[in-house]
């Protein structure tokens, strides 16, 4: 597993400082922790296209029943389910966060185990050379969203 170091950089610096007071995600946030400690660190333009990263646009297919459909990767204070825009804490964020086309994952989430497939990252910012997300996370001025 890779993870370019500016990702890195941005989440575990967050993880670290939410890991406590949200509780409720805690699961989420330790799956995400675990990925990041694991991942070998690689600069931005080192790291293949096929890789989710934050902010990458990624079409999914569920496996049951068959659905395909795209979200977009992003931290937790610029989710929007109706844009769709998930959550890096989400439960599905999670599961495609450092995840390879054409790989198949499960999650749970309030609603049960789901299957999808990775099926394309037609937008990876590091692959389009945008080694630095025009936005970044603050945790002193925006609140937390999950």
């Amino acid at each position: 597993m890779l993870v370019s170091i500016v990702d890195f950089n941005k989440i575990m610096p967050l993880v670290n400082s939410i890991e406590s007071t949200y509780s409720s995600r805690s699961e989420s946030i330790q799956l995400v922790k675990k990925k990041l400690l694991s991942a070998q660190i690689v600069q931005p333009h080192e790291l293949p296209s096929n890789i989710v990263t934050m902010n990458s646009v990624v079409t999914l297919r569920q496996i049951n029943p068959i659905l395909t459909y795209s979200i977009k990767l992003v931290y937790p204070t610029f989710d929007n389910v109706r844009e769709n825009r998930v959550s890096l804490f989400s439960a599905l964020g999670v599961a495609i966060f450092l995840g390879k086309i054409g790989e198949e994952l499960t999650y749970t989430n309030w609603k049960g185990e789901h299957r999808i497939q990775i099926l394309d990252i037609p937008f990876q910012p590091e692959a389009n050379g945008n080694y630095v997300s025009a936005k970044t996370y603050e945790t002193n001025n925006s609140p937390l969203l999950f």
